[in-house]
């Protein structure tokens, strides 16, 4: 799933780019609009019981975008186990596809108790259309190969 934006002037610090925090808005936005573009909207999960929501996010930022630039977020999903979601996401310049962003996050299934909870079949359906699972190995799970290595 792909969704473009444009770099607005109130998202940019001092130094005259994107504020890193306004990164995470970015990311957000891409996981909402990837889980409306299969039928999933937040909306729906919560009048269902249910919360998605991201309990892990690692970022690396790369370069930066100015003002004006417009921005490509790609989503995809890397592994669904239980009540977690593992999600990939980059973000890139979208004429010159210079890498800007990239980001690994982890969602769990929540009931509104905030017990984790698998993600009911349904749902799960609509995940799997996001589920890229060729992905190359992520940078969590690079970390955590190289702390169990003796």
């Amino acid at each position: 799933m792909r969704l473009r934006l444009k770099v607005r002037h109130h998202e940019v610090d001092e130094y005259g780019h994107v504020n890193h925090a306004n990164y995470v808005h970015y990311l957000e936005t891409g996981r909402v609009e990837a889980l409306e573009a299969v039928g999933l909207s937040l909306r729906e999960m919560r009048r269902q019981g249910f919360l998605i929501v991201a309990v892990d996010l690692s970022v690396k930022y790369h370069s930066p975008a100015s003002p004006g630039e417009t921005l490509e977020i790609a989503t995809h999903i890397r592994e669904l186990r239980g009540a977690r979601t593992f999600w990939i996401q980059d973000i890139r310049e979208a004429n010159s596809q210079r890498l800007v962003v990239t980001a690994e996050v982890t969602g769990a299934f929540m009931t509104e108790a905030g017990r984790p909870v698998r993600a009911p079949d349904t749902f799960r359906e609509g995940l799997s259309r996001l589920h890229v699972p060729a992905v190359a190995p992520t940078a969590a799970a690079a970390r955590q190969r190289s702390t169990s290595s003796p």
